[in-house]
């Protein structure tokens, strides 16, 4: 279960939190950075280990806070589609990583997948409400850590807004956001 450090009021709210360590928790990516513990809480690692895709987080929060109002729109963005994911032969990873990290690795892939076909079984009769924008072809060989494969990460967004469906929704999005048009509550849009 994600904890969500909150810059407003609510009854969930991590009060002991410096913006800094909120920031330093949400980018503590194995790996790459070291766990943090902020106050007396259990260690804080980054979101993207259980909820890469916070969609139905950011949608369970909104519901909390603002039950009654209607929604507007919802956007998700994807760092990328991820490959089928098939490990052929092993490899020094897999000689060096433990298998159960790997298959998690697995499931945070699918997770993403998960949740954004969950969001589209409940927009689906709010059309023009919930959009997600993933580029699906080229980011597959990119990790986290080859920054200096930034310009590739450019070219395949790049071609993916220039797709005639992309750029539609793009339009239709931008269109929404100028001119929000509420339709049901987030109650009535049975998240539950």
């Amino acid at each position: 279960m994600p904890t969500l450090f909150r810059t407003y009021e609510s009854h969930e709210t991590h009060s002991d939190c410096k913006i800094w360590e909120a920031a330093r928790a949400t980018s503590a990516a194995p790996t790459f950075f070291k766990r943090i513990e902020i106050g007396r809480a259990q260690p804080f690692i980054d979101g993207g280990l259980g909820r890469n895709n916070p969609s139905r987080v950011v949608l369970d929060e909104a519901k909390a806070l603002f039950g009654a109002r209607s929604i507007g729109c919802l956007v998700s963005i994807g760092a990328g589609q991820v490959e089928t994911i098939g490990i052929r032969k092993p490899g020094l990873f897999q000689q060096i990583v433990p298998t159960d990290i790997v298959d998690a690795v697995k499931a945070i892939a699918n997770d993403c997948e998960a949740t954004h076909e969950n969001m589209l079984g409940l927009f689906a009769k709010l059309p023009a409400t919930y959009f997600r924008l993933n580029v699906d072809q080229g980011m597959q060989g990119i990790n986290l850590s080859e920054w200096e494969k930034l310009s590739n990460v450019e070219a395949h967004t790049t071609q993916y807004l220039k797709r005639t469906d992309i750029a539609d929704k793009v339009a239709s999005l931008a269109s929404v956001i100028r001119t929000p048009r509420p339709q049901l509550t987030i109650e009535q849009l049975g998240t539950d």
